[in-house]
């Protein structure tokens, strides 16, 4: 018997850690958030840009609002320093443009929303 094994070499068989495992197979993938970016990798001309939300407007509500002008893929508002503003994706650049002419100046959370193109900010430079 021994050190609490079954004869099935260290650790009995059961997956059990050992304090000289390699860092990297430890905690699963490694430094944090991932690597995957969600939706805002889709191609700019299915996504639209949000501005003057509301501050309790969340996801939801904006998909919910802007699925009258087509199939809203995902949606998102930004919290932090981009509070107030959101963007959404649609299944195909048709409903994007439809929602840029329909829902821009409508009424979301008591606010008149803006909706414009996407459009990538060049990064800042300190």
């Amino acid at each position: 018997m021994g050190w609490g094994g079954d004869g099935k070499g260290w650790g009995g068989g059961k997956g059990m850690w050992t304090p000289w495992q390699p860092m990297f197979m430890k905690w699963g993938s490694g430094k944090g958030k991932g690597k995957g970016g969600g939706r805002m990798r889709a191609d700019p001309s299915l996504k639209v840009w949000i501005g003057n939300l509301a501050a309790g407007v969340e996801w939801k509500a904006l998909q919910e609002h802007m699925n009258q002008a087509g199939k809203v893929s995902w949606a998102e508002a930004f919290s932090g320093k981009s509070a107030g503003t959101g963007a959404v994706v649609y299944s195909t650049a048709e409903e994007a443009t439809n929602a840029i002419t329909m829902l821009n100046g409508s009424v979301l959370g008591g606010q008149a929303i803006m909706v414009d193109v996407w459009t990538k900010q060049p990064a800042a430079t300190p």
